[in-house]
């Protein structure tokens, strides 16, 4: 799998490598047509004076002579099993040596995402192998890993290798997202790339990640060629995509597409389907397949889901009904008739959304009710905002008394210190107007003695 980027150093120069090549080509050709080594010969012989004579080689000159070996290049899928990674680094090095590896390097992928015929047991491995070294032999804002990424995915799909694609899948979240923005990539090559990630996905059985990418080619496509054939194709394949998925409950992302939103006209049954799923009920998904059957709907594409779709209704309805109770609180039977099963089904039925991660709370068999924690919102419009408005109201009410209550506690704390303060300051004062005046008592009872004292002397 991709891995930090690293250089391929070999031996050699460009002519000698290169002829090298040729000659190892012919022995794998068998003689089958020109001499790939005879073509070479006379286009190589001005580039090895340049290299004796220390000038700058002629690149015009090099992509020549990389033109004839490359279109032979096939052949090296005959290669015994232990050359075959030593040849095509030989053929990736002299490629990066042109004027314009890009060109050469996505026809060694295509090559590559083809059965190694020398090795049918390994091959896929050996492709991943080189394909894997071209790809961190090139910088990360290289646009040729583009190809080689596809060829990557492309192998993967095909060898159907699950080691490889939970590889391949550590990176798709991270590293993806900051190679499409570093290669550029126009809206038609950032489509393909997410429709081979998606099918390498479904071929590993990865439903999830195939759908995410679906979801992302379908937000390529630009609005003015949203109504065309290939547009519409698309996002039928997004759209059943979702429908059919037992995790995906939330349409958002699908509804903002403006090829689904084309659906409009060109599939009405399809996208009615969609505003079912996205905000109606059972009842009404029941009322709208009795009229309108789903073998009918877009070639049928939904006619073997049926079971399926009755069962993500039946968790989304229990979700909008959760997220609707007044009270808070259902009543099993209020269940049971929205989702039109017995009694008994019901805590199945609510262990079941539980688990879909639409709901939360408490089922209660004595009093055959389910309290409810939390729901999700399936729409959320005015009437969502308002409830949403009401409930902070409640809240604020509910704060507003609390901090009340901590003010006035903090008054009467206030209070009970000052008091407190002023009892402790009165006794402090009361002490030192005691000392005071039982030193002036001991001056008068002194005064009288010294005039006494004074008498006695006249």
């Amino acid at each position: 799998m991709p891995a930090p980027t690293n250089t391929l150093l070999i031996e050699g120069s460009f002519t000698e490598l290169s002829e090298e090549l040729a000659q190892y080509l012919d022995v794998l050709r068998k003689d089958e047509g020109s001499s790939v080594h005879a073509d070479v010969v006379p286009l190589l012989t001005p580039l090895r004076q340049q290299e004796q004579n220390g000038e700058e080689p002629n690149l015009q000159q090099r992509d020549e002579v990389l033109k004839k070996i490359v279109a032979a290049a096939n052949f090296l899928s005959n290669a015994p099993e232990k050359e075959v990674t030593a040849a095509y680094n030989l053929l990736v090095h002299l490629v990066q040596q042109s004027s314009n590896p890009d060109i050469f390097l996505s026809r060694i992928c295509s090559y590559l995402s083809k059965p190694i015929q020398s090795s049918p047991q390994f091959g896929a491995t050996l492709a991943l192998s080189i394909l894997t070294t071209v790809f961190n032999t090139l910088t990360p804002s290289d646009s040729s890993r583009y190809h080689v990424f596809l060829a990557i995915v492309g192998v993967i799909r095909q060898a159907g290798a699950t080691s490889s694609y939970d590889a391949l899948k550590a990176q798709l979240s991270t590293q993806l997202p900051e190679w499409i923005e570093a290669w550029e990539l126009d809206e038609e090559d950032a489509q393909k790339l997410h429709l081979a990630v998606a099918e390498a996905a479904e071929a590993a059985g990865d439903r999830e990640t195939a759908h995410s990418h679906v979801v992302a080619a379908l937000q390529t496509i630009d609005a003015s060629e949203s109504s065309s054939q290939e547009a519409r194709e698309l996002a039928i394949r997004a759209l059943t995509s979702a429908l059919t998925h037992p995790a995906i409950f939330d349409f958002t992302p699908l509804t903002a597409s403006d090829a689904i939103q084309a659906l409009r006209s060109s599939d009405t049954s399809l996208f009615e389907l969609l505003e079912i799923f996205s905000a109606d009920t059972l009842d009404t998904y029941d009322d709208f397949v009795s009229s309108t059957p789903l073998s009918s709907i877009s070639g049928g594409v939904l006619a073997d889901d049926g079971d399926a779709l009755k069962t993500k209704m039946r968790l989304l309805t229990l979700a909008s009904i959760a997220s609707s109770a007044s009270s808070r609180s259902l009543p099993y039977s209020t269940i049971a008739s929205a989702l039109g099963v017995d009694s008994a089904d019901v805590e199945k039925w609510v262990i079941d959304t539980i688990r879909a991660g639409l709901i939360e709370g408490k089922l209660s068999q004595l009093r055959s009710e389910f309290l409810v924690h939390r729901a999700t919102y399936r729409v959320f419009g005015e009437k969502q905002w308002a409830e949403v408005q009401g409930r902070l109201f409640v809240w604020r009410r509910s704060l507003e008394g609390v901090l009340s209550v901590i003010r006035t506690e903090r008054e009467r704390y206030t209070r009970e210190l000052q008091q407190q303060q002023q009892a402790a300051q009165a006794a402090e004062d009361g002490t030192a107007k005691g000392d005071k005046k039982s030193v002036g008592d001991r001056r008068r009872q002194q005064q009288p003695r010294e005039i006494d004292l004074v008498a006695a002397d006249n």
